[in-house]
């Protein structure tokens, strides 16, 4: 007796692998068109509202730090880090970033001495430097978008050099290919990611600054966009090292597609710690200005 053929069962998109990265790929790139234009609208708002999205970014990452080093999550030491990293930005932004750099300090000491009741030095050191590293960028970015005058553009120009820095590498690294930068760190970036970045980053961070802020000088502004762009990409390294010591791909899942919040922030961290410097050395009366006037 002839059978009949067997209807073939219809095809489940879900287990259709090929179509998994494209899917990723429209959910990092949809949630960081939001974050970003999130995170734009309230740095044009003002310095208080800047400072307070800074603040409740500021809690995410004390959360992923302690997962990240230690694998706690909300606890005692969650919540000194936070008071200390919440309390530094806040007191930069009603213009005293020193003592918001004395809160940083104090948060420091109290959570390593909390963590060593139950870990060892080592691991309670590790704990610890999640409320600087987190802290110090954090009134760095605070401190630069107080300047009245500049520091809405002087952020904006962080902003896009940083990001532009990552999302180029991350398109001329998918595209290319290549050998790679740093396989024992991060096996997936290569020199054609890194160099896309560092292009891209230096020709869009002048622009913001001739075009928006109006400098007048062509070298210094490309000199500070490249190396905005440089410090990111090594911050990006330094996570990433991080991340890989204490076996970790990824700091959480809290953000769509990217990961958590200090995987997207890493290269900014260095880039705002750079930019405070070089401003503290130009005009620290005026930091925004220090950054994005050069005649």
């Amino acid at each position: 007796m002839r059978q009949s053929p067997r209807r073939s069962k219809p095809a489940n998109p879900r287990d259709d692998k090929s179509l998994l990265p494209s899917n990723k790929l429209s959910l990092r790139i949809i949630s960081g068109i939001a974050l970003a234009a999130g995170a734009l609208a309230l740095t044009y708002a003002g310095p208080l509202p800047f400072a307070l999205m800074v603040t409740a970014f500021v809690a995410v990452m004390a959360w992923e730090w302690g997962r990240l080093v230690c694998s706690s999550g909300i606890d005692a030491a969650w919540a000194i880090q936070v008071g200390a990293t919440a309390g530094g930005t806040l007191l930069a932004a009603w213009d005293c970033p020193g003592c918001g750099l004395l809160a940083i300090v104090a948060g420091t000491l109290a959570v390593f001495v909390l963590r060593r009741l139950d870990m060892g030095t080592a691991q309670s050191w590790w704990a610890a430097t999640g409320v600087y590293y987190v802290g110090l960028p954090s009134i760095a970015l605070v401190w630069i978008r107080s300047d009245p005058e500049f520091g809405w553009v002087a952020v904006l120009f962080i902003f896009i050099t940083v990001w532009t820095t990552d999302t180029a590498a991350y398109i001329f690294g998918k595209s290319i290919g290549g050998p790679l930068l740093a396989p024992d760190i991060s096996p997936k970036k290569t020199w054609a990611g890194f160099a896309g970045g560092l292009i891209c980053a230096t020709v869009l961070g002048s622009a913001v600054l001739i075009g928006v802020a109006g400098a007048q000088a062509w070298w210094p502004v490309i000199m500070l966009s490249a190396g905005v762009s440089l410090v990111s990409q090594a911050g990006d390294l330094g996570e990433s090292s991080i991340k890989r010591l204490f076996g970790r791909k990824d700091s959480s899942g809290i953000i769509p597609g990217h990961g958590g919040v200090l995987d997207r922030v890493d290269g900014l961290v260095f880039a705002a710690l750079t930019c405070a410097g070089l401003a503290l050395v130009r005009a620290p009366e005026a930091p925004g200005y220090a950054l994005v006037v050069w005649s």
